[in-house]
């Protein structure tokens, strides 16, 4: 059941993480990385209520705001951003709640860690989940880049390179809580 659960959270990583677009639609969609996500806690939730309530609440609550990430509109013309006050909000809104989610998933891993005796797990997940706040404010500054385009491009390169690297880190966290926490 544990290894299942972070099997799920492996591949919930790649969709979350991955933000690879095609005439607007997400070709990877966050949806899919946060019900697995939400399937992943349900199985630790049944034995360990109380240590993944926050997480499996919060990434319901993604599941349901990410329908609003799988079509973005293109920008048609290369004038600049066009945000629609409406679509601003709903934006500060995922982007909040999806920090919120991802923070009480690893700190729910930290906590389950420390109960199952795995301190190496326990920091680890610390760190991860400070990674992952890291990159969303990066990410975040991007739009504000994006008023000198020369820079902007090239940072933006550079977030794609970082968001590959961090989600072979967070799928191989993942991959080593399920074998090690499954075997404890």
């Amino acid at each position: 059941m544990i290894n299942r659960a972070f099997r799920n959270f492996y591949w919930g990583f790649l969709f979350v993480m991955v933000d690879f677009r095609l005439n607007g639609f997400d070709v990877l969609p966050d949806i899919i990385g946060y019900i697995l996500f939400v399937a992943g806690l349900n199985l630790l939730w049944e034995t360990h209520q109380q240590i993944f309530t926050k997480a499996r609440t919060y990434h319901i609550i993604m599941a349901f705001l990410s329908v609003f990430s799988i079509y973005e509109r293109p920008n048609q013309n290369m004038e600049g951003i066009h945000f629609g006050p409406l679509g601003f909000l709903i934006g500060i809104v995922i982007l909040i709640f999806s920090l919120l989610a991802i923070y009480h998933l690893f700190m729910s891993i930290k906590e389950f860690a420390q109960e199952l005796s795995a301190p190496d797990i326990s920091a680890e997940a610390e760190e991860r989940w400070k990674q992952f706040l890291y990159f969303q404010i990066a990410a975040f500054a991007a739009f504000l880049l994006i008023l000198i385009p020369p820079i902007a491009f090239v940072y933006i390169i550079v977030m794609l390179v970082v968001s590959i690297i961090l989600t072979i880190r967070f799928m191989g966290f993942m991959n080593r809580c399920g074998e090690r926490l499954g075997s404890l």
